[in-house]
């Protein structure tokens, strides 16, 4: 790259000789994947450069619990990158570091996060590690977050309609006919009355 962006060139300009600049490329070859998919060793100081080849991705702030929401303040984000399938050059995103905490990043377009399409800054070895942020992000129930943007959420403890008609549906019928429902009936009557005139004589017994 012959280029780099202002985040950069103020990183460096700010006289932090020590500083690194970390390339990371989104969606290289098409892939739905941060290369590479984590960064260690990031101090204050140092510049994450992302470089969006393919898939009109984004670089997100999430969470390790919830790494398929967007932070809803103060986090960062990209924003979508579109890349035209014959360019030779590619929009990119700074993030300049601050400290040495572990950044949680994930790419919002629609699925995207949910197959694993994850970044991390400094993440721990132990407890909250790279592979249990993956694993969380492959496992949420979350509502992707390019929709939630757009989309109003609802109450999912509420049934709708339609969730309502389909158990109604689904409710168990009895394939027995009336009379043999009367037999039944008539049955369970003659042994309670047969079960209760024991007791009675049992009691006179006693």
């Amino acid at each position: 790259m012959f280029f780099k962006s202002l985040a950069v060139f103020s990183a460096l300009a700010a006289g932090l000789a020590n500083a690194v600049v970390h390339e990371v490329t989104v969606g290289g070859g098409g892939a739905l994947v941060f290369t590479p998919n984590q960064i260690t060793g990031a101090v204050e100081g140092d510049v994450i450069h992302f470089i969006f080849e393919t898939l009109n991705g984004t670089a997100t702030q999430g969470s390790f619990d919830k790494p398929c929401e967007m932070i809803p303040e103060g986090g960062f984000d990209s924003g979508f990158k579109a890349v035209d399938a014959a360019a030779t050059s590619f929009p990119t995103y700074d993030l300049p570091i601050n400290g040495t905490d572990p950044v949680w990043v994930v790419c919002r377009q629609a699925g995207h996060c949910k197959v694993g399409m994850v970044f991390a800054v400094n993440a721990p070895t132990e407890n909250m590690t790279f592979d249990r942020f993956m694993a969380n992000a492959k496992g949420t129930s979350s509502i992707s977050m390019s929709m939630s943007m757009s989309m109003p959420m609802t109450d999912s403890s509420a049934p709708t309609a339609a969730a309502a008609t389909g158990a109604a549906a689904s409710k168990p019928r009895s394939t027995g006919n009336a009379a043999g429902r009367t037999v039944a009936w008539m049955n369970w009557k003659a042994m309670g009355a047969a079960a209760l005139g024991v007791l009675v004589g049992a009691a006179v017994v006693v």
